[in-house]
């Protein structure tokens, strides 16, 4: 029998420098990177591609307004992009928050009412952590219960 896919350790402390290094766009490619993993538990909830391509898209958008901002010496114009560009942050910040709850509940699924398994995957922590939060937990899961990512 083939080995089935794992979740894999990341070290969350290099999560959050690819995340300041990239500006943000790393948010996004972590949930990209884990799509099928997470598909792949037993769980009803699926997460699908359009909400995180869609962030990742603004944040790449978002990106490119910082040398608009050296460029331009218009302190009015700066002023505006400023505001495009927070609202832009707020917007993938608020799905990539949502995009966290999902997984979370995807985990939670999977791994206490399929396996039956007592994992604590904390609300406030997803809510202020996100996917860092979530790869900590991943990543503290017993062995034997990452290789259970059984299809069902």
């Amino acid at each position: 029998m083939a080995e089935k896919n794992t979740m894999g350790k990341t070290s969350v402390l290099l999560m959050v420098l690819l995340t300041i290094i990239t500006y943000g766009i790393y948010l996004p490619v972590w949930f990209l990177r884990r799509q099928n993993l997470f598909n792949q538990l037993s769980a009803k909830e699926k997460l699908d591609s359009g909400g995180v391509i869609f962030v990742l898209v603004i944040f790449c958008i978002s990106a490119l307004f910082i040398p608009a901002k050296l460029l331009i010496q218009n302190a009015s114009h700066i002023g505006v992009l400023d505001i495009i560009d927070n609202s832009i942050n707020l917007l993938g910040g608020l799905i990539i928050l949502i995009l966290a709850f999902k997984v979370r509940r995807i985990l939670n699924e999977h791994y206490n009412k399929h396996l039956g398994m007592n994992v604590s995957f904390s609300g406030v922590a997803t809510f202020f952590f996100t996917m860092f939060y979530l790869q900590y937990k991943i990543n503290r899961l017993p062995v034997s219960a990452k290789n259970e990512g059984d299809v069902a």
